[in-house]
């Protein structure tokens, strides 16, 4: 019985400094790690209309929440998330849920995205990287497409849809 409690007592410290240390990276890398409520998520994933085929990527993807969601509605999905931790937590829940081939993750900065090919980019970022990224999608990403952001308008845009505050844009 010793054993078994040292054994807990060890496992809860290390999943506890994993926790700080992803959080600790997250503020490190200048956007912490904040998950998406799950209505909220499927809230974004609603109004974005996402549907089979689709291209969908969620710069900042975090633990992957809206990444499987959108997998779900039967999109190929990718996340960029530059904390390891949490894009190493992404690929080996993806890989458990059966969906690493609809699940793409890579371990780059999320102003480094290709963007280019995405129906819908998905994000819950803050005031400052919204304004830095506003620009790049609307000018890389193609006609049509949208950019479905929780809590973080696009300064100096007006979004088509405002609703629970998710703001969806389309790129004209």
């Amino acid at each position: 019985m010793n054993l078994l409690l040292a054994v807990f007592v060890v496992l809860l410290v290390l999943l506890l400094g994993i926790a700080a240390l992803a959080l600790f990276i997250s503020v490190f890398v200048g956007v912490p790690f904040v998950p998406t409520h799950q209505k909220q998520a499927r809230h974004m994933v609603e109004l974005a209309g996402i549907t089979p085929g689709m291209n969908v990527i969620d710069l900042g993807s975090g633990a992957g929440r809206l990444l499987f969601l959108a997998a779900r509605a039967g999109a190929r999905t990718t996340g960029y998330e530059l904390n390891p931790f949490l894009y190493w937590w992404t690929k080996i829940e993806a890989r458990l849920k059966g969906m690493s081939n609809v699940v793409d993750m890579k371990c780059q900065s999320l102003y480094d995205a290709d963007v280019s090919k995405a129906d819908v980019v998905l994000a819950f970022l803050f005031p400052e990287p919204m304004k830095r990224l506003g620009p790049k999608l609307f000018s890389e990403m193609k006609p049509g497409s949208k950019i479905v952001s929780y809590a973080f308008a696009i300064p100096n845009r007006e979004p088509r849809i405002k609703e629970d505050g998710i703001y969806v844009y389309e790129v004209a």
